[in-house]
């Protein structure tokens, strides 16, 4: 339907991506589950205000800020005998860009409605409340599901799972164009604007932009980009969104060459990585993959508390990390699910977004320009010397 009065009609928009027959191709499934959901809590309504679940959801940009925890929209879901129908609930000011760029060919795969509220309006007040409402955020007199929407989230269907493997290899191809652009002299904030450079000519958001020089890899596991030169060797870290899915990547460039000590411990570090990567396996609770991964340190020549230094990961998918996992994290991978782990020891790091399916951990940011090596039948990342 169209949306209220104060919206502007829509025109026809070179941004528009109504010409992708493919981009709503999965609502119907997602709307099937979040259906399932709200007849298991005997609801008729459900609020998604949560941007992972509303990104989940729409696979639009639901942002305009990225520093914010809020989304510029909300999105009201009721169940009826009929079938489920939607509601975007937005303001003035982004419903017109709104219905031309991100939610563009939403009416017609689902004949969505429009609630649309004047800029100094709060949208709350156009939100449904009551025991037979859900929400994922606390909303008044609602029931809350937050978790239980998170648990839909965290199984990608199977077309979210094309547009992970893309988001991925573009996100590596991108680490590595920004790479063979550094040289000693470059400084850490002219190498994260390389990166983000590349990350956005791919049309790939560079949510998190880190740059580590030599001086500070074997201390600071979170580098962000500095003023001062990187030296001989640099680390790019990046997260990359597009279709409000997220990859990670960390890439390592020396400028002289390794010695056999340095190369013996990158290597040793991808051992480590191998143990997280053989552990993690649909079924497998994430805490017992995470144990497998750090007991991993010392079997391999490292400090056994290594892992105390740097959290190791977790869900991934459509954020960065939904938490950092632990032994004590009772979550259950499923089939479809995201996982991101990032060991590091003396200096290294090592990091990956992998699906998780029945035959087991499918790691995804490659690119073959990327020099690599074989760690237990798995093509990893190796440092680049240049």
């Amino acid at each position: 339907m169209a949306p209220e009065a104060g919206v502007e009609a829509r025109h026809e928009s070179p941004h528009a991506h109504e010409s992708d027959p493919a981009r709503w191709a999965d609502l119907g499934d997602k709307l099937a589950r979040l259906t399932d959901l709200a007849r298991a809590h005997d609801l008729d309504t459900l609020v998604l205000r949560e941007p992972a679940a509303l990104t989940w959801l729409l696979g639009a940009r639901v942002n305009v800020p990225q520093t914010l925890d809020a989304a510029c929209l909300d999105v009201i879901v009721h169940v009826g005998a009929s079938g489920t129908e939607l509601t975007v609930v937005t303001n003035a000011i982004e419903a017109p860009r709104l219905l031309d760029t991100e939610l563009a060919g939403l009416d017609a795969a689902c004949d969505a409605r429009w609630e649309v509220v004047p800029w100094w309006e709060s949208r709350d007040g156009r939100l449904p409340s009551g025991t037979r409402v859900g929400c994922d955020r606390a909303l008044r007199g609602s029931v809350p599901v937050g978790p239980d929407l998170a648990a839909l989230r965290r199984r990608l269907t199977p077309h979210q799972q094309g547009l992970l493997e893309e988001v991925c290899s573009d996100t590596a191809a991108a680490a590595t164009a920004a790479a063979l652009t550094l040289s000693p002299s470059t400084t850490g904030y002219a190498a994260a604007g390389a990166l983000a450079r590349e990350l956005l000519e791919r049309g790939l958001d560079p949510i998190v932009l880190l740059v580590g020089g030599a001086d500070h890899l074997a201390t600071h596991r979170h580098p962000l980009p500095l003023p001062e030169t990187v030296g001989e060797r640099a680390m790019l870290v990046a997260c990359g969104r597009r279709h409000g899915l997220v990859a990670s990547v960390t890439r390592i460039v020396s400028f002289t060459p390794l010695d056999e000590q340095q190369r013996d411990g990158y290597a040793r570090l991808l051992r480590v990585e191998r143990a997280f990567l053989d552990a993690t396996r649909v079924g497998a609770r994430l805490g017992d993959v995470v144990s497998e991964g750090c007991a991993a340190y010392g079997r391999h020549g490292f400090d056994p508390e290594e892992w105390h230094r740097h959290h190791q990961g977790g869900l991934s998918g459509f954020q960065p990390r939904e938490f950092p996992a632990h032994a004590g994290s009772d979550h259950v991978l499923g089939d479809g699910a995201v996982v991101a782990w990032n060991p590091s020891a003396a200096g290294w790091k090592v990091e990956d977004t992998t699906l998780v399916l029945p035959e087991g951990a499918r790691t995804l940011v490659t690119d073959e320009q990327w020099p690599s090596i074989d760690i237990g039948g798995r093509r990893r990342p190796d440092v680049l010397v240049r």
